[in-house]
């Protein structure tokens, strides 16, 4: 992921390339690519914003990266429609639902996806604090019978 500040230059390069290619009447899949990619860097930017990691949080300013952040969900959102515009235009209303149809399904897929990755990783969480746990509940008792039967005299 790169900073929110990069990606929405990344974005607006990419919506202004759309706009010359779709004007001069040539294909702008590659330029739409790139805009969705960087539009996905500042999702992922403003989600990581709301539960920061606790380096993060202990550095630098959370007003300024938040503020930072703010801009650029604001101005990807213009873009956005811009985008939805060009492709209105380009595609006629027809293709602007399938557009956003497309972009419908591929949001629920990326998003169960998310949520099966985040059960499979608190599952293997657990595991491996029940692992640790039994381990070190067995080497207690060991050490338990062990010091029995050095008082008891048995080693």
């Amino acid at each position: 992921m790169i900073d929110p500040l990069t990606a929405l230059a990344v974005a607006s390069a990419a919506v202004s390339q759309a706009r010359q290619l779709i004007s001069a009447g040539r294909d702008a899949h590659a330029a739409l690519a790139k805009f969705a990619g960087a539009v996905s860097d500042i999702s992922y930017a403003a989600e990581r914003a709301k539960n920061p990691s606790i380096w993060k949080s202990l550095t630098g300013s959370a007003e300024a990266e938040a503020m930072e952040i703010f801009a650029a969900e604001k101005k990807i959102q213009q873009m956005k429609r811009d985008v939805e515009t060009l492709i209105g235009y380009t595609y006629g209303q027809t293709g602007l639902e399938e557009y956003k149809n497309t972009l419908r399904t591929v949001k629920a897929q990326r998003q169960k996806a998310e949520y099966r990755r985040h059960e499979i990783k608190e599952a293997i969480t657990l595991w491996l604090f029940g692992i640790f746990i039994t381990v070190v509940g067995v080497g207690i008792l060991g050490l338990f019978a062990f010091l029995l039967g050095l008082h008891q005299g048995i080693w």
